[in-house]
């Protein structure tokens, strides 16, 4: 019967991996932090702030303003930068992170490659790309990630998934998934999943369910599947209308029929919905969460983003895997969702760069059900927050600060970042881990892998 480790037993398991996510300078956070003199504040709720401070204490914001008369408090000076509220990566699938091009082989592309790999992933390797993704997420501004752990090939996989993102420090939901080669009639660990929602894994990272749906697993499958995730009051992520295929099965119109679309319930891709299904979607309240970049590299499509924004979506972004993607640049996929709405529509108008920005962070946290907690830089959020230097060739002069972050920044740019007001990267430089080990341990992870898959 599948149980949840015991102290012990998580430990043996982390000492048997690699314990990628070493911490190289595990400070205790102070209590009160001052933000001092940003020339830009976003609150992404009003008008942005300039030359401001803000105070955080234990975690959360406690005041915004200039020259804030604070004592008792440790000082980073941000003269120069742009403060916002950290990215929301709405979906990303981590385990596979340390196979960053390997979207094409002998055996075909990026499907039947991942399919030939993925029985060969451990718990210990899975671990490592959950750390590689967490890396380089903080390195670019994402401060919450939605992982969509979608090769669960035993408990331990899953425990050891968790692990690596609790002793990261990121915030983050983990999605309950299932083997990549399990039958379309095969539903996931479900007696495993009900005992680790029974426990949840720390105040930073929540659990979820990540299910193939109606249009990758039979009906009741992914009926059992919702029903569990809605007794345990867990939300749940699913892939949708991916491609012409997959939409023509009615996938969407199936879910709506059985009430199985809902805030709870966030879409994925969604490239080859009709607007009938995008309103139905919209009338459900059920968030989408699109990866342009992704989506076209993989051949699914041009996401209908001029649709999805007339229908009344509530949006998120994705940089979805980087075995296709290559990078976790939110920035990038602001500029690509920009740039493909006001091209599909041929109109120029269509979407503004503030509106990238809010799917980036405060609708993306709307949607990942954390919207009363991060995603806005107000009074009484957790201070999960990013400032992005203005003195590079890229970033100065500073003309118009949405077009600036979605068109010009990159994650270069990103000077410093919180995470529930621990610092995580400062001065450009991540403090938290030894980024050189991880490196070296994912390198040696997919070289192992490669082998007897044949790849």
């Amino acid at each position: 019967m599948p149980t949840i480790m015991n102290r012990r037993q998580a430990s043996a398991l982390l000492a048997a991996a690699p314990l990628a996510m070493t911490i190289a300078a595990r400070a205790a956070s102070p209590r009160r932090l001052l933000l001092r003199g940003a020339n830009h504040l976003l609150t992404m709720t009003g008008a942005p702030r300039q030359k401001t401070d803000l105070l955080i204490s234990d975690g959360r914001i406690e005041a915004i303003g200039p020259n804030l008369p604070v004592s008792e408090a440790d000082v980073i000076d941000l003269s120069g930068h742009i403060l916002l509220p950290g990215f929301v990566g709405t979906h990303w699938h981590m385990w596979n992170t340390a196979a960053p091009g390997l979207w094409r082989s002998a055996k075909g592309g990026f499907m039947p490659t991942m399919a030939a790999i993925a029985p060969h992933f451990t718990p210990a390797d899975v671990a490592i790309g959950v750390d590689l993704a967490l890396a380089e997420a903080v390195s670019s501004g994402i401060t919450t990630v939605h992982n969509w752990a979608h090769n669960l090939r035993s408990p331990a996989h899953a425990e050891a998934e968790i692990a690596a993102m609790v002793r990261s420090g990121v915030r983050g939901r983990f999605a309950y998934g299932y083997a990549q080669d399990v039958g379309k009639d095969q539903p996931m660990d479900l007696e495993h999943l009900s005992a680790i929602a029974r426990q949840p894994p720390s105040a930073l990272v929540s659990i979820g369910i990540c299910a193939r749906g109606p249009d990758r697993s039979d009906a009741e499958v992914w009926q059992a599947e919702w029903d569990a995730a809605r007794r345990l009051g867990l939300p749940i992520s699913t892939h949708m209308a991916s491609d012409p295929k997959a939409a023509a099965g009615g996938g969407i119109a199936a879910l709506a029929a059985r009430d199985g679309l809902g805030s709870d319930v966030q879409l994925v891709h969604l490239t080859s919905a009709s607007r009938a299904d995008m309103d139905r979607v919209a009338t459900a309240g059920s968030p989408v969460s699109i990866s342009p970049w992704t989506e076209l590299e993989v051949g699914y499509g041009v996401p209908p983003i001029p649709d999805m924004i007339t229908a009344g979506l509530l949006m998120g972004l994705s940089v979805d895997n980087m075995v296709l993607a290559g990078q976790a640049n939110m920035f990038s996929v602001m500029r690509l969702s920009t740039d493909l709405a006001r091209g599909v529509s041929r109109n120029q108008l269509l979407m503004e760069d503030n509106m990238a920005l809010r799917w980036a962070t405060t609708d993306g946290s709307r949607s990942l059900g954390l919207g009363k907690q991060v995603g806005a830089l107000v009074r009484g959020m957790r201070a999960d927050i990013i400032a992005i230097r203005l003195d590079a060739l890229n970033t100065a002069p500073a003309a118009d600060l949405p077009s600036l972050l979605t068109h010009a920044a990159r994650p270069d740019n990103v000077s410093l970042v919180l995470i529930d007001g621990v610092v995580h990267k400062r001065d450009g430089r991540l403090v938290r881990i030894d980024l050189p080990a991880i490196q070296a341990q994912a390198t040696a992870s997919i070289k192992r892998i490669r082998s007897p898959s044949g790849i």
